[in-house]
């Protein structure tokens, strides 16, 4: 009988130098592709209704109180200034949001790929599996809060950038087994 103190390892468990912190390649899931998702319009709208909301209640204020910009004339200035600044904010938001919609990322056992169609013209970004040498996942407060976030591809090589994707987790684990195959 051997006495075996608690400084002394078990020679059946495995040391640290014996275990590792990824998951060996035959035991990690497989990824079914292609994968097929596409951008959250979610942030987009939400800058949206800030902007709209923001514009209204300046322009609110102003219409009520018109001493606060200087009387009635600067006042009748301002409100076109701010309506204008308003709209041209709405407006860009809105093409956002219409480019969003239009956008696709596609993730396969050889490309990863983002585009969009925009006035019947293609944009198409792709970049070969086999080339991808870095990749992250971002995500900020926000983007956490609401379940979205961005998945950075060769930051600096020809950098892909799948933004504001739900799911975020999830998809970078498909992008790194894919990688790392």
């Amino acid at each position: 009988m051997s006495a075996q103190t608690p400084d002394t390892p078990d020679e059946d468990a495995p040391t640290d130098a014996e275990s590792d912190a990824t998951t060996p390649e035959s035991e990690q899931k497989p990824v079914s592709t292609p994968i097929r998702t596409h951008p959250t319009i979610r942030p987009t709208l939400i800058w949206l209704g800030v902007v709209a909301v923001l514009g209204g209640g300046v322009i609110a204020a102003i219409w009520t109180n018109t001493d606060l910009v200087g009387g009635p004339d600067v006042a009748n200035v301002v409100i076109q200034a701010v309506g204008l600044l308003t709209l041209l904010g709405v407006l860009r938001f809105m093409t956002r949001v219409y480019v969003l919609r239009q956008t696709k990322y596609v993730v396969d056992e050889d490309t990863i790929s983002r585009q969009y169609e925009l006035f019947f013209r293609t944009w198409r970004r792709t970049v070969p599996v086999s080339k991808v040498r870095s990749h992250e996942l971002r995500q900020s407060r926000v983007q956490k809060l609401l379940g979205y976030g961005t998945i950075s591809l060769n930051q600096g090589l020809g950098a892909i950038e799948l933004e504001n994707v739900t799911s975020p987790h999830s998809l970078y684990d498909d992008v790194s087994t894919l990688v790392e195959q």
